[in-house]
């Protein structure tokens, strides 16, 4: 094989992988959006946010995180995030 025909082969998996590594991002990205979207609706639902509110004024912000994610089944971070906005409003 002469070096042309080798680098050629090197640059098509390069670029394979670099496909491919971009895909996965773009996949993350749709889920962490979905994710997101999904978060932002939980904020906009009136009720919740009364129940965050007087669980944050009452209890604090632990157990306010707590219920979060025992009831809505969230992550820490995402609970954290969410007492944070509801907090921020007041």
């Amino acid at each position: 094989m002469d070096w042309t025909t080798i680098m050629l082969t090197a640059s098509l998996f390069l670029n394979a992988f670099l496909l491919n590594i971009i895909a996965q991002q773009a996949k993350d990205m749709s889920a962490l959006k979905r994710k997101q979207l999904q978060t932002n609706l939980l904020v906009q639902d009136d009720e919740l946010v009364a129940t965050l509110k007087e669980k944050i004024d009452t209890d604090g912000i632990i157990p306010a995180i707590r219920y979060l994610r025992e009831t809505y089944n969230m992550t820490l971070v995402e609970a954290k995030q969410l007492v944070d906005r509801v907090n921020e409003r007041e």
